[in-house]
């Protein structure tokens, strides 16, 4: 059960009454959160409801218990990270290409690996025949004859293979390159430049697969999400909160040129950092509250000043026992404890004041 009654399907293929009540559960979902119900909101709240894309189960399951999470921007960038086949096919399709590419280079080697043998060989003829005791002339002429031939057919070989060598070194330096920048879109968020929500996911994942590498460093996750941002979207334009967006992601970037940081959710940024201690990590929240707290906004268009603009921060220090879940809805449920106490405030384990 996921609220208020509304549930995910079980996880196998349905038929059409289950479809039929998947699209129904859809619906309600658009319905309720009053968005549009274009192909692509309705497709995210598909795959919702069926329940078997376990990534959008547990991104959009998270901002259900914050409904005021839950946004047209929200599911588009859901959409975007997660539904988009062309994306995802590109990048299949490079990284088939690389290693169709790289099959192709180890065919090349193995045929000169072949080349070489048979060289090999046909010299170890040759020397045999010419320390012959009983070697006449006329047989001498003839291995020397076969030497050259020999010689020359090696030489063409490794004049091919240096050809196709460079022919396919061009080829997987192209197809990296593609693959690179398809996959970095995939985890870019298009809006702030960031790591999108994919990427978030996959900073997490690696921190905790890392974590025995750490030594006396602790890995430290700070959630940062914006101050009444829905109201600054109703009454000054989503133009601004698109500002206000790329504003604080370019400014946790300049805090530390080790943070890593996404955006995973409308409002709600993410940030992993390596820090000595945990008061190292807590400085570095307030650092990025700060920013914000202390910039004065102005309208671009007409001139006046917007005020000022909040963040509510969590930190959670990763544990030896943490999972992907408890690191993070530690750090979920400080920051909740952050917009509890009216925002502008940092909330840590073992740190509670404002």
């Amino acid at each position: 059960m996921v609220a208020s009654g509304l549930e995910t399907m079980p996880n196998r293929s349905p038929n059409f009454e289950e479809s039929f009540a998947i699209a129904t559960q859809a619906l309600r979902y658009i319905g309720r959160y009053r968005l549009p119900p274009t192909p692509q909101i309705y497709e995210v709240w598909y795959r919702f409801a069926e329940g078997q894309d376990e990534t959008i189960k547990s991104q959009l399951s998270h901002a259900i218990e914050r409904s005021d999470a839950v946004s047209k921007q929200l599911i588009e960038d859901l959409y975007q990270q997660f539904c988009r086949a062309d994306v995802c096919d590109q990048n299949q399709s490079f990284s088939q290409r690389l290693e169709t590419e790289m099959q192709g280079l180890q065919t090349v080697i193995d045929t000169q690996i072949e080349a070489g043998e048979a060289f090999g060989q046909s010299m170890d003829s040759v020397n045999e025949s010419l320390t012959a005791p009983d070697m006449t002339p006329p047989q001498a002429q003839d291995c020397i004859t076969d030497l050259l031939t020999s010689n020359a057919a090696m030489q063409t070989q490794l004049d091919e293979m240096k050809e196709r060598l460079q022919e396919s070194k061009q080829q997987i330096d192209l197809l990296k390159r593609d693959l690179y920048e398809s996959q970095k879109t995939m985890l870019t968020d298009p809006l702030t430049g960031v790591g999108n929500r994919r990427a978030f996911e996959a900073l997490m994942d690696a921190a905790i697969r890392d974590r025995d590498a750490l030594g006396t460093q602790l890995a430290a996750l700070v959630l940062v999400d914006l101050d009444g941002f829905k109201a600054v979207n109703d009454t000054l334009g989503h133009s601004v909160g698109d500002s206000l967006l790329q504003f604080i992601a370019r400014s946790i970037e300049s805090l530390r040129e080790d943070a890593s940081v996404a955006r995973y959710g409308g409002d709600e940024f993410g940030a992993f950092v390596k820090v000595q201690t945990a008061a190292e990590g807590l400085e570095f929240a307030e650092q990025v509250r700060n920013a914000l707290a202390t910039h004065r906004f102005e309208h671009k268009m007409s001139g006046t000043a917007i005020g000022r603009v909040t963040t509510s921060v969590g930190l959670a220090i990763l544990r030896e026992d943490d999972t992907h879940d408890s690191w993070f809805d530690r750090a979920d449920k400080l920051l909740m404890r952050a917009k509890e106490a009216d925002g502008n405030c940092v909330r840590a384990e073992r740190q509670i004041s404002c």
